[in-house]
């Protein structure tokens, strides 16, 4: 079993019942665990659930583009699509970091 620090996590994206996990150092690990068990393990920490298939680090987002639910872009150059059910909070969560 392999041990991380949530503040190298980049983001989580759920794979049905696996979740792979986007590290700092560009490395990705499958978790053997829901996107929800990932999100209820690191809830103690800066990460926000954006969408259903995604958990972000809140540290991690380097911009936010405006849509519909917009989406963002993350520290590594990948884009993640934010829902319109979670827009509000996460433009909450961007402003008091």
């Amino acid at each position: 079993m392999l041990t991380l620090a949530a503040e190298s996590i980049i983001c989580c994206e759920s794979d049905s019942n696996y979740t792979m996990l986007f590290l700092k150092d560009k490395r990705k690990i499958i978790a053997s665990r829901s996107l929800k068990e990932m999100e209820e393990i690191l809830e103690d920490y800066p990460f926000i659930r954006v969408h259903h298939s995604h958990v972000v680090n809140i540290n991690e987002v380097e911009k936010y583009i405006k849509g519909e639910g917009g989406y963002l872009i993350m520290s590594d150059g990948s884009s993640v699509n934010v829902s319109r059910s979670k827009k509000d909070l996460l433009l909450k969560k961007l402003s008091l970091r």
